[in-house]
């Protein structure tokens, strides 16, 4: 995992250098959870998204970053068994060709990371791929649309593999004339060449609903072939919902629906790394405004003894109003090893109602306070469903505040502070600055009880994407 944290780092390095001269669009991301008929596993959850960094000439520079997350049946108080995490960051740039699709060259990371037991392998790359125009549109363009793309391997570990090819195809009809329901089959591929290679193959129909705004919710069926050694490594029938949004204008959108969320990679103390993956989806509202919401959040802490790899799982409604929105969720935290054994996965579960500002967990600040600057504030709290640290509490709490200044040309200098208490507690504290179309750059002193790391504190420098 330290690879993969190098490696995302230094996709996110990249991206500051570039930052300055970033064209006027912002991410593309999409979600996805499918009930699997496994032997071996029950549920299968997607994340990815897209960082468009800059123009150079014709060509678009981009970063990619995504994880596949295979679950294994849950435990009886609600502990999530992960399988094994599989994941890829590109670096990459992009060109159109005039009435013959897209063309892109690449280079990055594959690999795959056994959860709370030994196992770990990777491959880096460096190739080229070609694809139809609209492919990365969030709805996908309508009729057949495909991609292909072949890259060197130049270095593994764990895996002996000389080439990686991935490839994928997609038609979609529409169902009714003038409606925004489509029906459709696709079909992916994914093939580690090699001593130890193996193909990964899906396909199936689908049915997809345009949320406009190039955003979709899909519904499929596909069958799976897990042959590479890199993905899932199992065979079964997968059956789930999709959220996608393409690659747009930066600036308000119309919100909910919504697919937000943001993209981490740092460093700290010990040689210690952290990345972070989180994705949050909003419907579209109802009952005067209130919206459903569900939100996953990976993060991966590494140290010197072990490596720390949670989620956190959020699901509930919500309702704004003004600055502000209320709600009641499900909140869950499932604590696990990578690539080592670990006997004893921990967890916690609350149902938990709370407010917090617009701004929270986003870009811009959400309460503006004219000269003084801008603040932001979060307040959960709930009863403890049930908890692995001995549920001495019968009610669990967290919450945080963040300042930022006024606008200092087009950056803003903030502080927070961000608390947890009941069965198990934590907390943040953070000095850091708010960049234009997203970024934030902080130093962060941090306490989490709920990792396996002997050291459970952490000075880590940070650079997040917000999107």
């Amino acid at each position: 995992m330290r690879g993969c944290a190098a490696s995302l780092g230094w996709v996110l390095a990249c991206v500051f250098l570039t930052t300055a001269r970033a064209e006027e669009s912002g991410p593309a991301a999409s979600g996805s959870l499918a009930w699997i008929s496994s032997d071996k596993l029950d549920l299968v959850g997607t994340v990815n998204a897209e960082l468009p960094l800059a123009n150079a000439g014709p060509w678009r520079i981009f970063a990619s970053l995504g994880a596949v997350t295979a679950i294994e049946k849950s435990t009886s108080n609600f502990t999530f068994l992960v399988d094994r995490v599989s994941y890829a960051a590109r670096f990459g740039a992009r060109r159109g060709l005039v009435g013959h699709g897209e063309v892109e060259v690449f280079a990055g990371e594959s690999g795959m990371m056994a959860v709370d037991a030994p196992g770990r392998a990777r491959v880096r790359v460096v190739g080229a791929a070609w694809e139809t125009s609209g492919f990365h549109d969030g709805f996908g363009p309508i009729g057949w649309s495909g991609r292909a793309s072949l890259a060197a391997v130049v270095e593994h570990h764990g895996v002996d593999a000389s080439a990686e090819a991935a490839g994928g195809v997609r038609y979609l009809g529409r169902v009714s004339k003038g409606g925004r329901v489509f029906a459709g089959v696709d079909a992916d591929f994914e093939a580690l060449l090699g001593s130890d290679g193996g193909t990964d193959l899906t396909i199936g129909p689908r049915v997809d609903f345009d949320l406009g705004g190039d955003r979709r919710f899909g519904l499929f069926v596909r069958w799976l072939h897990g042959g590479n050694p890199l993905g899932l490594a199992t065979d079964g029938v997968l059956g789930g919902f999709e959220f996608a949004e393409g690659l747009h204008p930066t600036g308000p959108r119309e919100i909910p629906p919504e697919i937000a969320g943001s993209c981490s990679a740092g460093g700290g103390d010990g040689g210690r790394g952290v990345v972070r993956l989180d994705i949050r989806v909003a419907s579209p509202p109802f009952w005067g405004g209130t919206y459903g919401e569900i939100e996953v959040d990976g993060n991966v802490l590494t140290a010197a003894d072990v490596d720390d790899l949670f989620y956190l799982y959020d699901v509930g409604v919500a309702h704004p109003f003004s600055s502000w929105r209320a709600g009641l969720w499900f909140h869950h935290r499932s604590n696990h090893v990578l690539a080592d054994a670990n006997p004893t996965v921990t967890s916690i579960n609350v149902l938990e109602t709370g407010v917090e500002s617009a701004g929270w967990n986003r870009s811009e600040p959400g309460v503006l306070l004219g000269r003084a600057g801008a603040i932001d504030v979060q307040l959960r709290a709930g009863w403890l469903i049930d908890s692995s640290f001995g549920e001495d509490a019968s009610w669990h709490a967290y919450g945080g505040v963040r300042w930022a200044s006024p606008e200092l040309g087009p950056a803003r200098i903030y502080l927070s502070a961000a608390a947890e208490r009941g069965d198990v507690g934590g907390s943040a504290y953070a000095v850091g600055v708010l960049l234009p179309r997203g970024w934030d750059v902080r130093v962060e002193v941090r306490h989490d009880e709920q990792i396996f790391s002997a050291d459970q504190r952490a000075t880590l420098g940070i650079g997040t994407l917000r999107y």
